[in-house]
């Protein structure tokens, strides 16, 4: 195959370039594939917040790969009609760039641009990449953004689901995260089979090195947290769907068999996160939760205290689609986990690498045998991990996808 020449490939991402899921997921992968593809022209949208510095930084680093980038406002507190004006505007810059760089390919991430995507390659001939990033229209449900037993939410809901079957039967490529859903998105419309690529959320292990015991300390010694103790990690967002009472009631557990283990939450949901925790936890262990708000740019210090990641989710039917960015950085790091089973491939991957242990964490028998076996899942860690763990949620592993997925387009 002849690569496509220079901006001839559309990226539209409605996902900031600045998020940190943009400096994780979105900018890594897409400077792997210009390298091999040519340069590319991105559309996203960008909150307000994240200031001119950063995006005259995000610029210059996206120049010197060759790749154009048009950013528009993300439109914040205005509920529906505010989504509605940034998707009319996504169809119009998105149009209007397809024209002005010849788009030959256009790549979507997500439900959203998909539609915007599907528009231009109706309109141009240009192929079209459905990065579907997961079972958006169920997501909605499982977040509460939309009640079924209302009818307008119903109404919004068949509208969506049809949009997405017609979306993965005319899309030239289809990219998954996970394995457990190819057959689902086959059922909802993705034909052929061969068309479907699985492409799990990965991590650059060289921005998230090795928690040596001279980094772990480091870490600690910043935070607050003993240098001997046993450290209970939590990654992300504050949410229904993550189960952080769960990850209390864990460490609950684990500290009243060690007077050694200590709670380290990374997030920048603090105030949520402090409702959870007065909910859930005894005041006495307090003491012995550690919250850090960590940035992007801070998250591989932080991590590095840790000696094991809790990763709950609540699983569902949208689940099937889920790849937890923070197993791959832990991962990196050589941390192992403690999961559910019901998320993506997450216990597969446990299982593969021996990276930890899967449990109910709706079971306190369960979750009382993790906290007996804390010291041997802490072993389960180290070098050996990250450098198995790299062979299959490496940042290179999912370039070279992304690269292969553009090579059958012909």
């Amino acid at each position: 195959m002849t690569a496509p020449t220079r901006s001839q490939i559309l990226y539209i991402t409605y996902d900031g370039l600045l998020d940190p899921l943009g400096a994780s997921q979105i900018v890594p992968y897409l400077k792997g594939i210009t390298a091999a593809q040519g340069s590319l022209v991105i559309l996203s949208f960008e909150k307000p917040e994240r200031g001119t510095t950063g995006m005259t930084r995000m610029a210059e680093e996206l120049a010197a790969f060759g790749i154009r980038w048009k950013s528009l406002r993300f439109t914040a507190g205005l509920g529906a009609p505010g989504k509605v004006w940034d998707l009319s505007r996504m169809y119009f810059w998105g149009a209007r760039l397809a024209i002005q760089n010849g788009a030959k390919i256009v790549h979507t991430r997500g439900h959203p641009t998909a539609q915007v995507g599907f528009f231009i390659k109706r309109l141009f001939g240009a192929k079209l990449i459905f990065d579907f990033r997961g079972l958006w229209v169920d997501e909605r449900v499982d977040k509460g953004g939309w009640d079924l037993r209302r009818p307008l939410h119903r109404l919004q809901y068949r509208h969506f689901k049809n949009t997405e079957r017609k979306l993965l039967a005319r899309a030239d490529q289809v990219v998954v995260l996970t394995h457990a859903v190819v057959d689902e998105v086959i059922k909802l419309g993705a034909s052929p089979p061969s068309k479907i690529t699985v492409i799990p959320c990965c991590a650059d292990f060289e921005y998230f090195p090795l928690a040596t015991a001279q980094r772990r300390a480091k870490a600690r010694e910043s935070i607050g947290i003993p240098a001997d103790a046993l450290v209970l990690g939590y990654l992300g967002s504050v949410g229904r769907m993550y189960m952080l009472d769960r990850y209390f009631r864990l460490f609950e557990l684990g500290a009243a068999k060690r007077r050694d283990v200590h709670a380290l939450v990374i997030t920048q949901d603090v105030d949520a996160l402090r409702k959870v925790l007065g909910n859930s936890l005894p005041g006495a262990l307090h003491s012995r939760v550690h919250v850090k708000p960590a940035t992007r740019d801070e998250a591989p210090e932080v991590i590095a205290a840790m000696d094991v990641l809790v990763s709950f989710i609540q699983p569902s039917y949208a689940r099937m689609a889920a790849s937890p960015t923070k197993l791959a950085e832990c991962f990196a790091e050589g941390i192992p986990a403690i999961c559910n089973a019901g998320v993506g491939d997450v216990a597969e991957q446990i299982d593969q690498l021996g990276a930890g242990i899967i449990l109910d964490p709706a079971s306190d028998d369960d979750l009382s045998r993790a906290a007996d076996r804390l010291g041997e899942i802490r072993a389960m860690g180290g070098l050996r991990l990250r450098n198995e763990a790299q062979q299959i949620l490496g940042l290179e592993v999912a370039v070279a996808r992304y690269r292969s997925v553009y090579s059958k387009l012909g």
